[in-house]
């Protein structure tokens, strides 16, 4: 017979929720519950890692631990999100920023992270929706290096708009394959996967060109 405190462990490690898109007040959304304990059921989550905003204006990588901050709100910034369990195993996602909220329970701590962008599971990816994050990753490098000073550039990814983030790099991408001089079946595949994304969200009333470019969002001097 499990105890109280046992019948509240878990029961999942983590759970991304995928809102319709033309339900527009409808946030995407990764709870991931964080516990002292290893049930073996599941991907147990021994602690997450985020990338948050600070007061200062700049953005640190963020451990969550069971129990070890009080409830609070903070803004996460573009990039990784890592889930830890025991052994170092790990989850990944994807996000182009968003809000996290914190709740300690007894035998539990819940991390809710919403945004009006895409949240990318990487462990259940496609192999095209892998190559989708390895060029968002080479795109905010390349935003990165642009500017003299790494704290400006911190400053305009805080600022951005998430939903904003994601169109306009989707908008980058297309670009960037539409005049590749050659392409082999890979790339093709890929351009392909890129412009049903842009068709979906056509289709749900969503238009990438009325976004801001990136070289709106990041006005490197």
């Amino acid at each position: 017979m499990n105890t109280p405190k046992e019948n509240n462990l878990p029961k999942i490690g983590y759970l991304y929720h995928y809102p319709r898109l033309e339900e527009k007040d409808d946030d995407f959304r990764l709870d991931i519950f964080v516990s002292p304990v290893t049930t073996e059921l599941h991907f147990d989550v021994a602690r997450a890692f985020f990338f948050v905003a600070t007061s200062g204006n700049t953005i640190e990588k963020f451990k969550v631990g069971h129990a070890e901050l009080a409830d609070k709100n903070y803004q996460v910034c573009a990039g990784m999100v890592v889930m830890e369990d025991r052994n170092q195993e790990k989850k990944e996602a994807f996000t182009f920023g968003g809000k996290l909220s914190i709740e300690t329970q007894e035998a539990q701590t819940m991390c809710v992270l919403t945004s009006p962008a895409p949240i990318l599971d990487l462990a259940d990816a496609t192999p095209l929706e892998r190559i989708f994050i390895e060029e968002l990753e080479i795109i905010f490098a390349e935003r990165a290096a642009n500017y003299a000073n790494h704290h400006d550039y911190e400053k305009d990814l805080i600022a951005a708009n998430p939903r904003d983030l994601y169109l306009a790099t989707l908008e980058a991408l297309l670009a960037k394959f539409e005049n590749f001089p050659r392409m082999d079946q890979s790339q093709r595949d890929f351009l392909h996967f890129l412009r049903a994304e842009k068709n979906r969200l056509y289709a749900a009333g969503i238009s990438t060109e009325l976004a801001p470019s990136l070289d709106k969002i990041f006005p490197a001097q």
